[in-house]
């Protein structure tokens, strides 16, 4: 059976596909074009959620990219201007070091599967970097693809008034070249585009800016409108029978999002102990990453956490210590970077296992490349795709183990190299399907595979 998307298709035992079945998985991906919206179909068998090894994921995306060298690939044994100001210290993993500024991760390593032989070849951007790890490809403006939590959406369908994809706390905005950053639905339609939050959820006057009726609008006009739109849309069904789907949906899941308190509360952090707030860290990434858990909890099939929407004039990961917009430093991973991301990623994986949540989670620490193994001129790292760490937890994820290696600097794989696609489809085979056979509606009216990439056989 072939799966595109969410629409079954019959393919001919031993033989591949049938005329039959090659007219249907057209006519498949044509309507993936047209009804961008099908949160109104089921599954219909695309994958088998019973047999799932992971249901659930959890991005956090490191916007500006950590340096390998200075985080979870340490070199103590290069010179100094490699092996960098930090020093490593042992994890609860024998053999497993990272950084001593990790030291609530170093106790959970034997959860944790690092991946230190990333890397890829197309340009030294963030958004390249941005686009394969969020797509498995990389793209321009005439043929974009879309983010996994969109494909997750359109393969599973929501399962509750939650949509399916969610992008905490707003979309990734500046980073130097261009807006294609990988986020969006793409060809899928607004129907499987990630809802964005678009609010910091650590702020004193935080609230979900598109759960909340427009200023001087009583719930009683948005039943009416809700009413209304139901009227035409039944009204251009009769002459229109496929345009007026690809609304539908769209209008239906903004009224729910609006008018159910049970939807809306999963985004109130009220509910949460001040203690449990306090674990994460009031920071606009720690509540960012305990929204994500009760999203998860509630509902959601696929929460990105994006860690800063920027790279200019911030304390963040791109570390060029160039004085100017770019000037991070040692010293902003020492005091800011490495202490909140420490805190909020260790909460959130022992905030899921102690809800009995980790086992169908996977939680995926994911970035745009690393950074030069020698330091510049100024004391800073410069970017550099040819090396990096990422690493994943959760579900079905060996923990406690380190997938390839570093040459003696950190600058190139030594062994194992892995490359993006390859940590997106390890997690769609984790949730259970099946790259072979599930396939997405493309451009041009083609079933396509999801990504060109088989999944990293030692994680599971």
């Amino acid at each position: 059976m072939l799966h595109v998307g969410n629409v079954r298709v019959p393919v001919c035992s031993g033989h591949g596909f049938t005329r039959r079945s090659f007219l249907q998985a057209g006519a498949a991906g044509l309507a993936g074009l047209t009804l961008p919206n099908l949160l109104g179909l089921e599954a219909a068998g695309a994958v088998d959620e019973a047999k799932s090894r992971i249901r659930n994921c959890i991005t956090l995306f490191l916007v500006g990219s950590p340096g390998q060298v200075d985080t979870w690939d340490m070199k103590p044994e290069a010179p100094a201007e490699v092996r960098g100001k930090f020093r490593p210290i042992d994890t609860n993993v024998p053999g497993i070091q990272i950084c001593e500024h990790f030291p609530l991760m170093a106790r959970i390593m034997d959860r944790v599967a690092l991946i230190r032989s990333l890397h890829h070849k197309t340009g030294a951007t963030h958004e390249n970097g941005q686009r394969w790890m969020m797509t498995g490809h990389d793209f321009g403006a005439d043929a974009m693809k879309p983010h996994v939590g969109s494909v997750v959406s359109r393969v599973f369908g929501p399962k509750s008034e939650l949509p399916a994809s969610i992008l905490l706390p707003g979309e990734i905005g500046n980073t130097g070249a261009g807006p294609l950053h990988g986020q969006t639905a793409a060809h899928l339609g607004s129907g499987h585009e990630p809802f964005v939050l678009g609010s910091d959820p650590a702020a004193a006057d935080f609230k979900v800016a598109d759960l909340a009726p427009p200023a001087g609008q009583t719930e009683f006009r948005v039943n009416a409108r809700r009413q209304l739109l139901a009227e035409i849309d039944e009204l251009q069904r009769r002459t229109e029978s496929s345009s007026t789907r690809t609304y539908d949906s769209s209008y239906s899941r903004a009224f729910d999002l609006l008018t159910s308190p049970s939807a809306k509360a999963s985004f109130s952090l009220d509910h949460e102990p001040p203690e449990v707030r306090d674990r994460y860290g009031r920071n606009t990434f720690g509540q960012s990453c305990l929204m994500a858990r009760r999203l998860i909890e509630r509902g959601a099939r696929y929460v990105t956490v994006n860690h800063f929407d920027t790279v200019f004039n911030l304390s963040c990961w791109d570390m060029h210590a160039d004085g100017g917009s770019l000037n991070n430093t040692y010293l902003d991973y020492e005091r800011h970077l490495c202490p909140q991301f420490d805190w909020a990623f260790t909460a959130l994986i022992e905030d899921l296992e102690q809800r009995g949540l980790l086992e169908e989670t996977v939680v995926a620490v994911l970035s745009e490349m690393g950074r030069t193994p020698q330091l510049n001129a100024r004391g800073g790292r410069d970017h550099w795709p040819q090396a990096w760490t990422n690493f994943l937890c959760g579900g079905s994820i060996r923990g406690g183990q380190v997938i390839g290696s570093t040459d003696k600097t950190g600058a190139a794989p030594a062994d194992k190299p892995i490359e993006p696609p390859q940590v997106l489809a390890s997690i769609y085979h984790g949730m259970g399907i099946d790259l072979d056979t599930t396939m997405m509606p493309g451009p041009g009216e083609r079933p396509i595979r999801l990504v060109e990439a088989e999944p990293i056989p030692w994680l599971f």
